[in-house]
């Protein structure tokens, strides 16, 4: 059975989306306080759940977060309070597909998505040659074991 991991880059990536997200829904609230009132408390409330999902969630969801090879399957297991399998056998698998963001692509990973009949799974940001590995033996034109 192989595992990947996930680099230290995908979380940076997602923190730093999570902190340009939080600043802009502060912004908007505290430039609209005016007009509506509860608007400059609810900023207060999008700012203190940005700096958790931050510091907290993100580094604990991403070192759960596991990928598995075994049996001619993929197995992905991930979540903090809640958590989820997802087993996926190669044979049900229709197609795999990678893609980039900008800022994914500054920091030279791709995230992947797996869709098989009545499921998709996206696996976060990895890096570039993991993904291309993954893919390859998906498609069965590389064993995935014996690139590692």
């Amino acid at each position: 059975m192989e595992r990947v991991n996930l680099p230290k880059k995908t979380l940076f990536i997602w923190q730093i989306r999570v902190v340009m997200l939080t600043a802009v829904l502060v912004w908007l609230c505290l430039r609209y306080g005016g007009v509506i009132p509860f608007l400059k408390t609810f900023a207060v409330l999008i700012g203190a759940v940005g700096v958790l999902a931050t510091a907290v969630y993100l580094p604990l969801f991403f070192k759960g977060y596991e990928i598995l090879f075994k049996n001619e399957a993929i197995i992905i297991n991930y979540g903090v309070l809640i958590k989820f399998s997802h087993i996926m056998p190669y044979t049900r698998l229709i197609y795999a597909q990678s893609f980039s963001t900008p800022l994914a692509s500054l920091f030279g990973v791709t995230a992947l998505s797996l869709k098989a009949a009545r499921s998709r799974v996206i696996i976060p940001e990895m890096q570039n040659k993991d993904a291309k590995h993954i893919i390859d033996s998906l498609t069965g034109e590389v064993d995935y074991e014996e690139n590692l």
